[in-house]
């Protein structure tokens, strides 16, 4: 089963999806795991046969798989693990940025304090170009989509911002650097052959954790706020992510099944009608 929530007209929902027949079995206009449990109670003894559960970090589904499904694994889902990863890594590029525009802000406010004094001051602020004639603000503001890709995928012109970006801020590129390894190490080539013997695939996956700790070992070392924040994430859930090596479960299809919702919202600008809404949720998903 897949747990992912919706938003739809100011509410978030919860879906559960069956990861095998691709519909879902629930849909309640709660996330809260208290209210989720007893929706849950018409299932009965039918939660028992669930082994996998695949979800995002949030809290309150951990709580709600804890307490539904005692039977399955819970799986970190990969895709939010990655976005974290990203997000993290792009917080740092933003961080840069924002101190350019504070250095801006701070001039112009400090040639309005002047222009008082003198009214015919105008503004002046200069900015060093770079040598692909960016400015250190455009820089910064231009790489944001180069960071999400591997070096061999770069254009030309992306390796040659990439060049400056990181003579210029070394940080990123060590954050750079240690994201492109946590990605390698999350590859789906990664994942346990299920014909392995079970000493066998305790071995693999005890390999799997200790390279995940030597990462870790090298964000500490690294000590890029950003990252540290990212790296205490993975701690906190690495169970859940190392299970994804073991079962090779994905949350892909409650988020097929988000995609299909947001087309169903899009088409009919929105949900005006809920039970009508619901309707043909159910004819289609159900």
């Amino acid at each position: 089963m897949a747990v992912d929530e919706k938003y739809i007209n100011g509410e978030f929902y919860t879906l559960l999806t069956n990861g095998q027949t691709g519909k879902i079995a629930l849909m309640a206009s709660t996330t809260k795991s208290a209210l989720l449990t007893q929706s849950m109670k018409k299932f009965g003894d039918q939660l028992f046969s669930v082994r996998i559960l695949t979800r995002d970090l949030a809290s309150n589904y951990d709580w709600f798989g804890r307490e539904n499904f005692m039977n399955a694994a819970q799986v970190a889902d990969k895709f939010h693990v990655l976005k974290h990863a990203f997000d993290a890594l792009q917080d740092l590029r933003i961080y840069y940025r924002q101190k350019l525009l504070t250095q801006r802000r701070e001039a112009y406010e400090a040639y309005k304090s002047e222009r008082k004094k003198n009214p015919e001051l105008t503004f002046k602020y200069t900015e060093t170009k770079l040598s692909n004639n960016e400015s250190h603000r455009q820089l910064l503001a231009r790489s944001q989509y180069l960071l999400y890709k591997r070096k061999d995928d770069w254009s030309l012109s992306q390796k040659h911002r990439a060049t400056l970006l990181f003579k210029h801020y070394p940080d990123i590129e060590t954050a750079y650097e240690l994201i492109c390894q946590f990605r390698t190490w999350y590859s789906n080539d990664n994942i346990i052959d299920k014909e392995m013997d079970k000493s066998d695939k305790i071995k693999a996956l005890q390999a799997i954790k200790t390279k995940l700790i030597q990462w870790i070992n090298l964000v500490e070392k690294a000590d890029i706020t950003e990252l540290v924040n990212f790296k205490s994430l993975v701690e906190r859930h690495m169970g859940h992510i190392l299970n994804y090596f073991y079962t090779g479960a994905t949350n892909a299809i409650a988020e097929s099944n988000n995609s299909i919702i947001q087309q169903f919202l899009n088409t009919n600008r929105g949900a005006k009608n809920l039970d009508f809404f619901y309707f043909r949720l159910s004819q289609f998903l159900s």
